[in-house]
């Protein structure tokens, strides 16, 4: 949503309806999606939380994440509020080797523009 509070959240006979969309952030385009997404659930779970306290155990906002960057995030999932954190160690060597590979085929893309503007006579 991107801005996501208790005044965007209408609860009616189906359920909870969110409105304000102009607000819509994408999930896919934006960088901050998933902070975004985080802070908003958690802002709506500290809020409820106050009258349903069980609320305040669960993690809809990670598991929401978990699931949409699986693919498996659809209008008709069930939530449970269940997260477990990936609590594997990072391959910090593999992740330095990745950035210096970009590193590198960005540098010699710029180079074959630099070389066809000085053929193209720019």
């Amino acid at each position: 949503h991107g801005d996501l509070s208790p005044y965007n959240v209408l609860v009616g006979p189906d359920g909870p309806v969110v409105i304000d969309f102009p607000q819509v952030v994408s999930a896919g385009g934006n960088n901050a999606a998933r902070t975004m997404l985080l802070r908003d659930v958690n802002n709506l779970t500290a809020y409820l939380g106050r009258s349903a306290p069980e609320l305040l155990d669960t993690w809809y906002g990670e598991e929401m994440w978990e699931l949409f960057q699986a693919g498996d995030l659809l209008p008709e999932t069930e939530l449970r509020g269940q997260y477990t954190p990936d609590e594997r160690a990072v391959d910090l060597d593999s992740v330095r080797h990745a950035i210096n590979d970009a590193r590198e085929e960005a540098l010699i893309r710029q180079q074959g523009r630099e070389a066809a503007a000085e053929e193209d006579g720019y």
